[in-house]
């Protein structure tokens, strides 16, 4: 499944702003730096041709800020999850598929390198006020109208779900690691079910161990699952 952020389609929110917005982006300094016009003077007037264009304009320079942010977001979170699919892979908890010590050190690596993933991940959503800030700005949108489209991106964004999708996360990695060190602490002590290929272990205490292990890694990645289809809704 292409896992879209639902939050990737918040971007769209600043444009309820826009007509709103247009005039003072057009005034160039922030509304507090401009002082007040002289008594009796009308604020200044624009065609609705000229607020289109300023609309159109301003419209542009938000969605390259937010795409900047954004698209990275969406970029390093579609990776963490293509890595967690493969993790995700039955053979994975069936330790007959793996060949060697070796192999299971290698899986430790990979196990690793996600872990370092979600934390990038992590650190983004962390950083995104402040990244968004400094993008609108880089486009030159005026700073006071730059933070209130920021703050309406920001809303956008599922906070509740990215915050136990990231917790989930941390427990997937924690109890993976305890079934490699299961199969590396215990190697050869299964042999092949010839029903299925499925481990079968002469020791009862072993076997509890397995499948006590095997449950919670499934039950977390399925809990993080729903997690990414939340986001997509």
């Amino acid at each position: 499944m292409n896992h879209v952020l639902r939050f990737a389609f918040g971007v769209t929110l600043y444009c309820f702003m826009i007509p709103q917005l247009s005039t003072l982006y057009a005034q160039g300094p922030a509304p507090s730096a401009t002082p007040p016009p002289p008594s009796g003077s009308q604020a200044p007037r624009f065609t609705e041709q000229q607020k289109q264009e300023m609309a159109a304009k301003l419209r542009e320079r938000v969605g390259k800020a937010a795409d900047e942010v954004m698209g990275r977001i969406r970029k390093e979170e579609g990776d963490l999850y293509n890595r967690f699919s493969y993790l995700r892979k039955p053979d994975r908890l069936n330790p007959n598929t793996y060949t060697s010590k070796n192999d299971v050190e290698q899986w430790r690596q990979l196990l690793q390198q996600f872990n370092e993933k979600a934390d990038t991940v992590d650190k983004l959503y962390t950083n995104a006020d402040l990244d968004l800030g400094n993008a609108l700005i880089q486009q030159r949108i005026n700073q006071g109208i730059a933070e209130q489209i920021k703050k309406a991106l920001l809303s956008s964004f599922p906070w509740d779900i990215i915050k136990r999708k990231n917790q989930l996360i941390k427990e997937f990695v924690s109890d993976f690691g305890n079934l490699l060190t299961f199969y590396a602490n215990n190697w050869a002590s299964w042999k092949k079910d010839s029903a299925g290929g499925a481990p079968a272990f002469d020791d009862p205490k072993l076997a509890a161990s397995y499948q006590s292990l095997k449950e919670k890694i499934n039950a977390v990645g399925t809990q993080i699952e729903d997690q990414y289809q939340a986001m997509t809704r």
